[in-house]
């Protein structure tokens, strides 16, 4: 479901998981959780956990971006998200 599903997969029994990634797909798609997103967080997040999730999604971006750039090999067996997908 990470991959390939959504918030909504029955997989994801707490409303706080689905939340969560809501977030984080909303910042990987805008850079940016929108208003009513945010509202709806609020319920379930305190403002700590709240501003933990942009720092955090930043944070693995820069690890990915000087990963890249560095050309670090990936790890072998390690499976693809296009692996993945692509089934």
């Amino acid at each position: 479901s990470l991959t390939c599903g959504s918030p909504d997969d029955p997989c994801w029994t707490a409303g706080r998981e689905a939340m969560l990634f809501r977030m984080v797909d909303a910042l990987h798609d805008s850079c940016d959780v929108d208003d009513e997103l945010w509202r709806s967080a609020q319920d379930l997040f305190d403002e700590r956990q709240l501003l933990d999730v942009p720092l955090l999604c930043g944070w693995y971006h820069a690890i990915c971006f000087a990963a890249r750039t560095a050309r670090v090999e990936l790890e072998p067996g390690a499976p693809r998200f296009v692996d993945v997908t692509a089934a």
